[in-house]
């Protein structure tokens, strides 16, 4: 049986000021938690430039910046094969994850749409998640490099 893990609760709000300091995106005008997510922490950023997803990589297991940054890779690889994807945007730097505070963070653009659960789809609808899934393996296979390499 599979475990659902469920990181701890964040103890206060991202360090914005700190982390759009490393992003042209403007500065903050809210900021609000996204109910759903396993692993991370999401949170709809509103900039006086735009509106984003960030991405606060918060467990432990996944939370390395040089797995995300493989991860973020593939993902800019795999738009490139025109799956649609939301790709991570750089930072000042060019870099796609920022550290602040020892935390790892992401900025994504904001994409609006909703969580549904399986239940909620229709057959049709479950047919094409399943053509865009099989859209994403295939593409990962052929962007991810070889084992061991980066």
């Amino acid at each position: 049986m599979s475990q659902i893990r469920v990181p701890p609760p964040v103890p206060h709000a991202p360090p914005l000021r700190a982390l759009l300091r490393r992003y042209a995106a403007g500065s903050a005008v809210s900021c609000a938690p996204v109910d759903e997510g396993l692993l991370n922490r999401g949170y709809r950023l509103c900039t006086t430039r735009g509106r984003y997803f960030l991405k606060h990589h918060f467990d432990p297991e996944t939370a390395d910046p040089a797995a995300i940054t493989r991860q973020h890779r593939a993902t800019l690889r795999l738009a490139g094969l025109g799956v649609p994807v939301a790709p991570p945007l750089p930072a000042r730097d060019g870099r796609t994850v920022v550290v602040v505070g020892g935390h790892a963070f992401a900025l994504h653009p904001w994409i609006d749409g909703r969580h549904r659960h399986g239940g909620q789809l229709s057959p049709p609808q479950c047919g094409r998640l399943g053509a865009l899934l099989g859209a994403v393996h295939h593409g990962l296979e052929r962007v991810m490099p070889a084992h061991g390499r980066t």
